[in-house]
């Protein structure tokens, strides 16, 4: 027998002994009053009874409803409870895919890495049998393989940069003299390809945060990969601080130099992926210096961007001059 019944049951014995119970007390008293002072004083009696009974009834239909009010809240709590378990569900399924995702990136880059250095090994072992060969021969395979291990040496570069093996550390440098001092080195490249380099209008003072040693790698990169594709020009430098939108004041570096016009196919790619120009035989392409370039600027916090000049190739490369950044931490150049 459940509740409901045995609330039914004790509900009718209530009713039963109530009616009893008045009909004894009214079968007693009847012979010694009146009628009107029997009926008067039984009268409460009876609807004492009878709203006690509406009140039971009234308690029994309000359980009835939070009975079935609880049943809701239980079967909402179980579907909520469901819900919970499926977002769990769902968010270590998504941990271990990120998981995956990110050996999967740390390995193909290791790959990089790996497959840069047999190709360097590669060529440091072609180097060593031209000898034998014709000058013209052993001159045109020097070549090509100097490319090659520049192709290395990218691709190792860009490899540490995307395992975020070296991060730069930034320290207040003086831009400009450090530049005067780096122009010195690029001028000596330079006369190999008859390639003057000249300082536009730079200001007084130029303070910037950032790292050396990527300020070096990364314009000597871009110098070295504009002189190589160009023959008795001039490269100038341009610089300006201002303020820009996104990063703030900022240091904005134009390098524009005359000579070789990119198509639209080549400047499509420069950034992103290896670009070869052969000439008379020599390989003088940038190959992947741009993408580098352009990945240690992403990692400096700003941007660079190749454009066809005018009468040439133009680079635009903008710094933050005080980045904000949450790891600061000590790196090596590549």
């Amino acid at each position: 027998m459940n509740n409901r019944s045995r609330l039914k049951h004790l509900l009718i014995l209530s009713i039963l002994t109530w009616v009893v119970a008045v009909a004894t007390v009214g079968y007693l008293s009847y012979s010694q009053y009146p009628v009107m002072v029997w009926a008067l004083s039984l009268a409460p009696l009876l609807l004492s009874g009878v709203f006690a009974m509406m009140t039971l009834n009234q308690s029994q239909t309000e359980l009835a409803e939070a009975n079935r009010q609880h049943s809701r809240t239980k079967r909402h709590v179980q579907e909520l409870q469901l819900k919970i378990d499926r977002f769990e569900y769902d968010a270590r399924k998504a941990a271990e895919m990120r998981r995956i995702v990110l050996n999967s990136t740390q390995e193909k880059d290791h790959s990089l890495r790996n497959m840069a250095l047999a190709l360097d090994h590669a060529m440091d072992e072609i180097l060593t049998v031209v000898d034998g060969l014709e000058p013209e021969d052993a001159e045109l395979i020097r070549t090509r393989v100097e490319g090659m291990k520049r192709y290395s040496a990218d691709l190792q570069g860009l490899a540490r940069l995307e395992l975020k093996s070296e991060l730069p550390a930034r320290i207040e440098i003086d831009f400009l003299k450090a530049l005067n001092e780096l122009i010195e080195g690029w001028s000596t490249f330079g006369k190999s390809h008859k390639v003057k380099i000249r300082l536009d209008n730079p200001e007084e003072q130029m303070p910037l945060y950032s790292d050396l040693n990527w300020i070096d790698n990364l314009l000597t990169r871009v110098v070295q990969a504009l002189i190589r594709m160009n023959y008795d020009s001039t490269l100038k430098i341009h610089i300006i601080g201002y303020t820009d939108a996104e990063l703030g004041e900022a240091l904005r570096i134009e390098l524009s130099i005359q000579g070789r016009e990119l198509s639209e196919a080549q400047l499509k790619s420069i950034l992103t992926e290896y670009l070869s120009i052969v000439e008379d035989g020599q390989e003088i392409g940038p190959g992947l210096s741009f993408v580098v370039a352009r990945r240690m600027t992403q990692l400096l916090n700003g941007f660079m961007d190749v454009t066809q000049g005018p009468a040439g190739t133009e680079v635009l490369i903008v710094l933050p001059r005080n980045p904000i950044t949450d790891d600061d931490e000590d790196s090596t150049v590549i």
